[in-house]
């Protein structure tokens, strides 16, 4: 059976969402970045000051090719796994791809004081994650071929339920 990928910007709730999801249809639980993390024995912080971001975006499209080849599973990506059209291409011929949408407003509320977000190591972290906001929003939207769930003020679980309800249950 075919994959379900969840794509977003960091703090959509792609993992715990994905948690969620994976005991409602009783599939798998796949999370790309946690097995970044643990193949290299570094957190993505470590990864992106050590080794820099283009070998992080190496490991995740490595990563993805080999999660691709489960099935049966869901699999929350990184935020930035659109960046790269093979991943897209790939995330498309072995699943269904599901777009968590969340506002910036949000996006900031849940993530303005994780330690763990490299991308915002900035001087202005908020116009940080604006920008990556806007230059991602619609490659999520065009990869997810308009399977779209927002995550505003919704748990984990609810969001899990939409999805099911929305896009999988038959």
């Amino acid at each position: 059976m075919r994959n379900i990928y969840l794509i977003g910007m960091m703090g959509s709730g792609k993992t715990t969402t994905g948690k969620a999801l994976a005991i409602l249809t009783s599939k798998k639980f796949f999370d790309l970045d946690s097995e970044i993390e643990t193949r290299n024995r570094l957190t993505i912080n470590e990864i992106f000051s050590k080794k820099g971001e283009p070998f992080f975006r190496a490991e995740e499209k490595k990563i993805l090719s080999e999660a691709s080849e489960l099935s049966d599973t869901v699999v929350a990506t990184g935020g930035g796994v659109v960046l790269d059209k093979d991943n897209v291409a790939r995330m498309k011929a072995t699943g269904e791809i599901v777009y968590l949408e969340a506002t910036l407003d949000t996006l900031w509320e849940r993530v303005q004081h994780k330690k763990d977000r490299p991308l915002l190591y900035t001087a202005d972290p908020m116009a940080s994650l604006s920008g990556i906001y806007e230059k991602r929003k619609p490659l999520y939207k065009e990869a997810s071929g308009g399977r779209v769930v927002t995550t505003d003020s919704l748990s984990p679980e609810v969001v899990a339920k939409k999805i099911f309800e929305f896009y999988f249950k038959r």
